[in-house]
């Protein structure tokens, strides 16, 4: 998981949310979910959160994930992408009648469009998630 279990140490705070610090791992190096994290030019990265209760600064803190936030992500940029090709494929294939063109061929470029269309539903999800991760998906508490 993302973050689930990791510690780090509260670095700032405004009224709202707590900047919270990370020693970097290796596994930082080949992560594809870099949407949260901003690794820092001295080994470290850093996370911003909402937070509710009483932390203070230098506390060590643990951060939970209280929703599968890979599998949201995953389900979005991949499974909406190859729904929308084989949706565009087959609606082409059924539509398109006798032409000069083979339909299998005017089935794939259906299946282009589909995928072109879905890139902008992709991206808009992503993002929706991406501004809701810290409400939805991830807590702060105390390091126990």
């Amino acid at each position: 998981m993302l973050f689930n279990g990791e510690t780090g140490v509260i670095q700032a705070m405004t009224d709202t949310e707590v900047v919270i610090q990370f020693s970097k791992k290796d596994a930082c190096d080949s992560c594809g979910l870099k949407v949260v994290c901003a690794p820092g030019k001295e080994s470290e990265r850093s996370l911003t959160l909402p937070y509710s209760g009483e932390f203070s600064i230098g506390q060590p803190v643990q951060i939970q994930e209280m929703s599968n936030l890979e599998l949201h992500l995953s389900l979005v940029q991949f499974g909406l992408p190859m729904l929308a090709f084989l949706v565009g494929m087959i609606l082409v294939y059924m539509v398109s009648g006798d032409s000069q063109i083979p339909r299998e061929f005017l089935a794939f470029l259906g299946g282009l469009i589909g995928l072109a269309i879905s890139y902008f539903g992709a991206k808009k999800l992503v993002q929706n998630i991406v501004d809701t991760i810290p409400e939805k998906y991830l807590r702060v508490v105390p390091y126990e």
